[in-house]
C-alpha cells in the first residue's frame, strides 16, 4: 500500500480518530488521516481521546471534513456501508472501501459509540485495530 489512506466517518471525532492514530502509531511508514462527513466538532470526542492518552497513540488531526482534495490519489477507507454510500455519491470517481470488506471480506459496520459506555467505545477501537492489523499482514 503506497497510497495515503483516509478513514472516514460520521463526524470525525470518535472512530476516525482513532483509527488514525492507531495507525499512525503502528505502522509508520505508511501515511493515514481522517476525515467526516458531517463535522460539526473541532476536537475528539473526549472518550476516544482518553483511549487515545491511555494506549500512548499518535494524537489525531483535528477534526475534518472530506473535501475533493482527500480523495485524490487516496484510499477512503469507511466505518460504514452508509458512509461508503454517501461517498460514493459525492465523489463518484473516489477509491473507496469499507473497512472491513477492504480488510479481510467482512461487510461488518463498525457501530457509532458516540454517547455509549467507555466498554463501547473500547470495543469499537478493538475492532478497529483487527481490521487495520489485517491490512499490513
Amino acid at each position: 500500500m503506497t497510497k495515503p489512506i483516509v478513514f472516514v466517518c460520521t463526524g470525525n471525532t470518535c472512530r476516525s480518530p482513532l483509527a488514525e492514530s492507531y495507525a499512525k502509531s503502528t505502522y509508520k511508514k505508511y501515511e493515514f488521516s481522517s476525515r467526516g462527513i458531517m463535522v460539526t466538532d473541532v476536537m475528539t470526542n473526549p472518550e476516544s481521546q482518553r483511549i487515545i492518552d491511555e494506549e500512548s497513540l499518535v494524537q489525531p488531526e483535528p477534526p475534518q471534513q472530506i473535501s475533493s482534495e482527500d480523495t485524490e490519489d487516496s484510499i477512503l477507507l469507511t466505518m460504514t456501508k452508509g458512509h461508503l454510500q454517501i461517498v460514493k455519491d459525492l465523489y463518484p470517481d473516489s477509491e473507496v472501501y469499507l473497512l472491513s470488506e477492504y480488510a479481510g471480506g467482512s461487510d461488518e459496520d463498525i457501530s457509532d459509540p458516540i454517547g455509549g459506555s467507555d466498554e463501547d467505545y473500547r470495543k469499537v477501537y478493538a475492532q478497529m485495530k483487527g481490521y487495520i492489523d489485517k491490512l499490513f499482514k
